[in-house]
């Protein structure tokens, strides 16, 4: 589905060129300033990025310009060995972060407390533009119980996952325990060489979750959603055929996802999330149609996953599905409940798009 992946992400790509702008060594205002960055790129990696690569990447050469990968990879080791952050007290942060996910301060605390969550998310919004301080407290935080819990479980951010996040969720896999944490990480790593287009450890991380799944054990409708999101992409591109035995499959657990159950995110449609993001890259839109309309129908909205903004992405990809079946009028209809400003950080960036290629679609 080339069509619809980059070979990079476009929300890592605004990343890395915000990092740079913002907090690196070479300030990026001029043409000229391309040629100074090129030369330092080299003299920090003793690797080459050409002056006029650098002047597409930042926009001073117009052009259908694409960056390789090979270039987003020596970009990302620039950032790690160079970008320092800008807040004088850096290591006190550090210290700070570290020292909040300490489990010593509490003997114990509800992963569904709201208050903690809002704690945790001021501090996730900070770590995703200062991936120095990320390298710093990634291994402390995916080692610690509540780390896992409230930052690795809770924001699993698509704007820096294959950037540099990915590296957390490397770690955590080595420290958790629990089969339904291990098989979630795995999942995440999947969509990272999936925004990659690394098929080739694609198909193994695939492979392995597939052999990893028990259809006996009772998972949290997000971790369910996100084994079908991989279940479904993963037979596309492997085994295309078996895609409409996978779909019957998907629609028959469905029907035994709870509509009434409460606390810890329980109450939101987060099977029907994942699949449906599944179902939208591999072109399957009468499903899509389907399952969108049972997730806005069937369930009460929560209060926390309105100001979320989850379910403007649930009508955008309800929308997606039916101006593709011939349906734009009614497609135009949902646009009011579809507000781009809602879209929560974590994948704000990667539903903005999709919400361009609707516009782009309805025009």
């Amino acid at each position: 589905m080339a069509r619809k992946t980059n070979p990079i992400p476009q929300q890592e790509i605004d990343v890395i060129k915000s990092i740079i702008k913002n907090n690196g060594k070479i300030p990026i205002e001029n043409p000229v300033d391309c040629k100074a960055l090129s030369y330092h790129i080299y003299a920090i990696t003793d690797k080459t990025i050409s002056e006029s690569t650098i002047k597409r990447f930042f926009g001073f050469h117009v052009s259908n310009f694409s960056p390789s990968y090979d270039t987003i990879r020596i970009l990302r080791e620039y950032i790690s060995k160079t970008i320092e952050n800008t807040t004088p007290d850096n290591n006190q942060i550090e210290k700070l972060v570290i020292d909040f996910f300490n489990p010593h301060h509490f003997e114990n605390i509800d992963k569904g407390d709201k208050g903690f969550h809002a704690s945790c998310r001021k501090i996730a919004l900070h770590i995703r533009s200062n991936p120095v301080l990320f390298e710093k407290i990634m291994e402390p935080l995916a080692k610690s119980e509540t780390g896992r819990a409230f930052y690795y479980e809770l924001f699993p951010d698509y704007e820096i996952l294959s950037a540099f996040q990915y590296k957390g969720y490397e770690i955590y896999l080595q420290n958790e325990e629990s089969y339904e944490g291990k098989l979630f990480a795995h999942c995440l790593l999947f969509m990272k060489y999936f925004f990659d287009e690394n098929f080739v450890l694609l198909k193994q991380k695939w492979l392995l979750i597939l052999k990893l799944y028990d259809k006996n054990s009772t998972l949290h409708p997000f971790v369910l959603g996100r084994y079908y999101q991989v279940y479904l992409i993963g037979t596309y591109y492997f085994k295309k055929k078996e895609i409409a035995t996978v779909i019957n499959e998907v629609f028959r657990v469905e029907k035994k996802q709870p509509r009434d159950r409460q606390h810890l995110f329980w109450d939101f449609p987060g099977f029907h999330y994942y699949v449906c993001d599944a179902l939208w890259y591999i072109d399957e839109y009468e499903s899509l149609l389907q399952l969108s309309e049972i997730a806005l129908k069937e369930f009460k909205k929560s209060k926390e996953f309105i100001w979320k903004g989850y379910y403007d992405h649930l009508y955008l990809y309800n929308s997606l599905a039916l101006v593709n079946i011939g349906k734009a009028a009614e497609a135009r209809k949902n646009i009011k409940y579809i507000n781009p400003e809602n879209f929560y950080f974590i994948t704000k960036a990667y539903f903005e798009k999709l919400y361009d290629e609707l516009q782009k679609r309805l025009n």
